[in-house]
């Protein structure tokens, strides 16, 4: 499935954004500005394709219908919608008497209803959410005993996952090193190339529990607690993207956290191979490090610019959400700069030199 063109109305902090999408799509901006809300919008689609949920299930909870309008706007419904090309889908969401939620549907054809309902299944990982706030290095992980092909939201069973499905063999030109086209092989190929190290698990029998193990250099068996935390935190991102079927929609919340600003340059690259083999990402990320991979890429060729819709997020002046298609020109020159289109190593580097700058938002004199 390729998510073609979403449009959000009265959700948070956004009025109504329409939004055109590509392959690979990153959003950026401030704290608070509506990322996030872009995202939920997305969730709400995909959990509520599966059951009548409202605003509450198993990909978010947004808590009640009042806390989750736009304060700003009139309308009483919450609506979301999706396209690609001639099919699309709009879920509505509006407040009962009784408190619960009324969800309605309009659809273009019956061909949307079985588009958009393969699209967006769970079960069969067709459409799948990491948050930011998936797990760390620990000593042990649980497996997932209802659902065991799936990763989760946390990434708590990515390891569990990889445990049972590493053999599994990825199509080749989904593949890197030309040796070892598995699953295990190839998040290893990456990991490696990222970050130094690469992985291995094993089960601890009778107890429902997977044990890690990490190689850096020449040092095995290293376990999670005792190596660097970008590398537990980007692990379950390689997992979920390299086992994902292909025509799925990913959606990554921070991929980078915790890494150096080399690896998150190697991320990039990670990120963009994903994006060119049928499969649809998301981003979300307040790194410049990753901003500035892909506009090294589009720079230098290697990565396609059509391919990659990067979104500015940002509140107006009446508090509410509003986006911009960032434009990368030659050089990587972001041709359409804005006040916190991190813009703030400009601004410290002034500073440093003693040119005027912007200090709290207002300019020095």
């Amino acid at each position: 499935m390729l998510i073609q063109k979403l449009q959000i109305e009265n959700l948070k902090s956004i009025k109504n954004m329409e939004m055109e999408c590509s392959q690979l799509n990153l959003l950026i901006g401030t704290n608070s500005s509506g990322k996030s809300s872009v995202f939920q919008g997305l969730l709400l689609v995909a959990q509520n394709m599966e059951q009548d949920c409202g605003l509450n299930g198993r990909l978010v909870s947004l808590g009640t219908f009042a806390e989750s309008r736009c304060i700003y706007e009139e309308k009483k419904e919450i609506k979301i919608s999706v396209w690609n090309e001639e099919k699309w889908i709009r879920i509505m969401f509006g407040p009962k008497e009784d408190g619960t939620f009324l969800i309605q549907r309009e659809t273009g054809s019956e061909d949307s209803v079985k588009f958009f309902g393969e699209g967006f299944c769970l079960e069969e990982r067709n459409f799948q959410y990491l948050s930011c706030h998936r797990v760390g290095p620990q000593n042990i992980y649980a497996k997932n005993m209802t659902m065991e092909d799936v990763v989760g939201i946390d990434g708590q069973y990515a390891i569990a996952y990889l445990n049972k499905h590493y053999g599994d063999v990825i199509e080749p030109e989904f593949c890197k090193g030309n040796i070892d086209y598995t699953l295990l092989g190839q998040v290893n190929w990456w990991l490696s190339y990222i970050a130094d190290a690469e992985i291995s698990t094993e089960e601890i029998l009778g107890a429902d529990l997977i044990k890690a193990n990490y190689r850096m250099y020449d040092v095995a068996r290293i376990r999670p607690t005792n190596i660097g935390s970008g590398i537990s935190y980007l692990i379950s991102v390689l997992i979920v993207c390299l086992s994902s079927p292909e025509e799925s929609v990913i959606v990554l919340e921070n991929p980078e956290i915790h890494l150096h600003p080399t690896a998150q340059a190697k991320l990039c690259e990670f990120l963009y191979f994903v994006s060119q083999n049928d499969r649809q990402l998301f981003i979300e990320s307040h790194s410049d490090h990753v901003f500035n991979g892909f506009r090294a890429g589009i720079a230098s060729s290697e990565m396609n610019a059509d391919a990659i819709n990067i979104q500015f997020i940002s509140l107006n002046e009446e508090h509410l959400s509003q986006t911009m298609r960032v434009k990368i020109g030659r050089m990587g020159r972001v041709e359409n700069q804005k006040k916190d289109l991190f813009d703030q190593f400009d601004i410290d580097l002034n500073r440093m030199i003693g040119l005027p700058g912007r200090k709290n938002g207002a300019d020095i004199k």
